[in-house]
C-alpha cells in the first residue's frame, strides 16, 4: 500500500503503518477526548482526557492488529504466505500473496477475523465489570469491548471485500465449486453493501449530522471501490487460471553484472534500452534487482564509483518466481513489491526470464486479438470444494 513504512515483525510478518493511520490516530483520538470520556468520567482536564483518548485508540489498533494476525496466522497454518499486516485509515489488511485454493481454507482463515474481535470486546467488558473502583480503566475497557464487538459484527456483514463477503464467498464457493461465480455473486451483494452505506450517509447529512453521514458515506465508497477493484482482479484470475509464467515471461534481454558501476548502468544499459528495472547478475546467477529508484538515491557524482552490486535490491530481499508457476500467483507478488518485472529463476538460481506488466498485458491483447478462450473456461466448474 503505497505511503506505508514497517515498524517491525511479529513471527516473521512485516507490520507496516500507512501514513492514513496517523490521520485517524488523530482524529480518534480527539473525539474520544471530547464525547466518551467527558460523558464516562467527568470532571477531569482536557490534557487527560486527550491522554486517555490516545490510550484508547492505540489499543483499539493493536485489537485491529490483533484481528489481523488472526488472519494470517491461520493462512500460514494453511500453507500460504502472508507477507505483511497494513493498519490504514478504515482499521487494517493482511497481504497474502496466494489466494486460499479452497472454499474451505478462505472460510477458515476469514471467520477467524471476527470472532476474535468479539471475544477481545467480550473479554474487556467482562474486565471493566470487574473492576470498578478504576473509573479511567473501566472507561478505557469499556470503549474497547463496545468498539470491537462492533468490528466484528460490522466485518461480519456479507458485502465483499469485507470479512463477511468473504465468507459469503466461501459458502457459495464450496456449494458450486465455481470460484468466479462465487466472487460475482459476493461483489455484487458487496456493492448493493456499498451504495446502502453511501445512501444512509446522506440521509445522515441531511439530518443534522454532517460528520457522521461525511465518514458512513466514505466508507460506502471505500467498500464500492473495493468490490469492484475485486471484481476486476477475479475476472484477471479466471483468464489466466491455465496459464504459467513461462508462458508470459520475456527471455532477459537486459540485465547487469552486479561489478558493474553504476554510471556504466546508466549509459550502457538504462538509457540503450529504455528500461527501467533491470536484473542483476552475479557469475551467471540471479543476485538482485535495480531500478530507477535505486539509482536516484545517489548523486550523479557517486556513480563512477559505486557499484550495482552495493546497490541493488538483493535476490534475498526480493520474491522470485519459476517457470512453472501459475501466473496468478506471480501477480499479487508484482503489485506488492511495486515493481514493473519480476525474476523468474531456474535451477541452481539461473535467470531464465523476467515477468513484466507490459508482458502481461501484450498476452492479454493477444488473446483479445485472436479470440482464444480463456484457458479456465473448460474447467471452471472443477475448482476444489470445502475440505
Amino acid at each position: 500500500m503505497p505511503g506505508s513504512f514497517a515498524i517491525g515483525r511479529i513471527g516473521g510478518i512485516r507490520i507496516e503503518i500507512n501514513a492514513s493511520w496517523i490521520i485517524i490516530l488523530v482524529l480518534l483520538t480527539v473525539s474520544l477526548a471530547t464525547s466518551w470520556f467527558p460523558s464516562t468520567i467527568p470532571g477531569l482536564s482536557f490534557g487527560a482526557y486527550i491522554a486517555l483518548g490516545f490510550i484508547a485508540s492505540l489499543l483499539l489498533f493493536v485489537s485491529v492488529l490483533l484481528h489481523e494476525l488472526a488472519h494470517s496466522l491461520v493462512a500460514r497454518a494453511k500453507g500460504l504466505p502472508v507477507s505483511s499486516i497494513t493498519l490504514f485509515i478504515f482499521g487494517g489488511v493482511s497481504n497474502l500473496t496466494q489466494e486460499p485454493r479452497t472454499a474451505g481454507e478462505e472460510f477458515q482463515l476469514t471467520i477467524v477475523g471476527p470472532v476474535v474481535s468479539l471475544i477481545i470486546g467480550a473479554l474487556a467488558l467482562i474486565a471493566a465489570a470487574g473492576l470498578p473502583g478504576l473509573r479511567a480503566v473501566d472507561a478505557i475497557l469499556g470503549y474497547l469491548g463496545f468498539t470491537n464487538i462492533l468490528l466484528g459484527v460490522f466485518n461480519l456483514i456479507p458485502g465483499f471485500p469485507l470479512d463477511g463477503g468473504r465468507v459469503l464467498r466461501s459458502i457459495i464457493w464450496g456449494a458450486t465449486g465455481n470460484l468466479r461465480a462465487a466472487t460475482r455473486a459476493a461483489t455484487v451483494v458487496g456493492q448493493i453493501v456499498a451504495y446502502l452505506f453511501i445512501l444512509f450517509g446522506i440521509l445522515q447529512v441531511f439530518a443534522g449530522n454532517f460528520f457522521g453521514g461525511i465518514w458512513i458515506g466514505f466508507i460506502g465508497w471505500f467498500l464500492l471501490q473495493a468490490a469492484q477493484s475485486a471484481n476486476t482482479q477475479s475476472a484477471l484470475q479466471s483468464v489466466f487460471g491455465g496459464v504459467t509464467v513461462a508462458q508470459a515471461m520475456q527471455p532477459p534481454s537486459v540485465s547487469v553484472e552486479a561489478n558493474r558501476t553504476l554510471a556504466q548502468l546508466v549509459y550502457d544499459v538504462l538509457l540503450p534500452s529504455g528500461a527501467r528495472t533491470v536484473p542483476v547478475t552475479q557469475l551467471g546467477r540471479f543476485a538482485g534487482i535495480i531500478s530507477l529508484a535505486d539509482i536516484r538515491h545517489y548523486p550523479r557524482e557517486q556513480w563512477d564509483q559505486l557499484t550495482v552490486g552495493q546497490t541493488m535490491t538483493p535476490a534475498a530481499q526480493l520474491r522470485a518466481v519459476q517457470p512453472g508457476q501459475n501466473l496468478n500467483d506471480a501477480l499479487p507478488l508484482m503489485v506488492g513489491h511495486e515493481r514493473d518485472i519480476l525474476p523468474v529463476v531456474g535451477p541452481d538460481d539461473q535467470l531464465v526470464g523476467v515477468l513484466s506488466r507490459d508482458a502481461i498485458v501484450h498476452l492479454i491483447e493477444v488473446r483479445r486479438g485472436l479470440n482464444i478462450p480463456h484457458p479456465t473456461r473448460g474447467n471452471d466448474q472443477q475448482l476444489p470444494r470445502a475440505s
